[in-house]
C-alpha cells in the first residue's frame, strides 16, 4: 500500500502496537462515544515508551530536558530538548506516522486521546 493511501483502523491499530509494543488500551472511538465512530481511542496516560519516549504526552511534562536524558539515540540529540519531538502531544515519529497513513489525533482530555481519519 502507497505510504499516502489512507489506512484502514484495523491497519492503523496493527501498525502502532508493532511500534509501541506495550500498547495494550486500543479501544474503537464508538465505544466511547458516537461521535469518534471509526475512530480509535487510547490514553496518554501510561508508562509506554517509544524510543525512550512516551509515545503519547499531553502535557509533554519533562519538555524541559535535554533529549539526551531520554537514554535514546537520537541524531544531533544534544541540540535538543525533549519537547522538540512532540507534535501537540504526540511522539513527532507516531505524528508523522499517521498523518502519511491518512490519520490525525485529538486530545478530549489529558488522558483521552482519539485517532481519527482525515476526511
Amino acid at each position: 500500500m502507497s505510504e499516502n493511501a489512507q489506512y484502514s483502523r484495523g491497519q492503523i491499530i496493527t501498525g502502532l502496537q508493532q511500534l509501541i509494543y506495550e500498547m495494550d488500551f486500543v479501544r474503537y472511538g464508538e465505544d466511547f462515544d458516537d461521535e469518534f465512530d471509526g475512530g480509535i481511542w487510547t490514553t496518554g496516560e501510561t508508562d509506554w515508551i517509544f524510543k525512550g519516549l512516551p509515545p503519547f504526552d499531553h502535557s509533554v511534562e519533562y519538555g524541559e530536558l535535554p533529549l539526551t536524558d531520554s537514554g535514546y539515540p537520537y541524531p544531533n540529540a544534544e541540540n535538543f530538548k525533549v519537547k522538540d519531538m512532540y507534535v501537540n502531544g504526540i511522539h513527532r515519529e507516531i505524528h508523522d506516522w499517521l498523518e502519511q497513513r491518512g490519520w490525525y489525533s485529538k486530545w478530549y482530555d489529558g488522558g483521552t486521546l482519539f485517532l481519527l481519519k482525515n476526511n
